[in-house]
């Protein structure tokens, strides 16, 4: 999130309880991936920004480079254990 959201100069200011809290790392959904025009991948994603207070957040969608997303926990199938969604028929 660092890396998207980069730290200003105003980093110095005294700090707001109630403003965004912008970590390393911060868990979301990856929905899709879209191909830039130099051949590198962009991933269409959707987190939660929270207020360092915790009192307040907003879903916030756009495209992330690849390079800046990893996956995390267990992969799709193995969160269904047994369980296969019918996908057509």
């Amino acid at each position: 999130m660092r890396k998207l959201l980069v730290l200003g100069t105003e980093i110095l200011a005294p700090r707001n309880r109630a403003g965004m809290r912008i970590e390393a790392e911060i868990p979301g959904l990856l929905f899709d991936w879209a191909r830039r025009e130099d051949g590198g991948l962009l991933g269409w994603v959707t987190y939660q920004l929270v207020t360092a207070d915790d009192q307040w957040s907003r879903p916030v969608s756009h495209y992330v480079p690849a390079h800046l997303l990893r996956r995390r926990g267990p992969a799709r199938p193995q969160q269904f254990g047994d369980y296969r969604p019918r996908t057509h028929g």
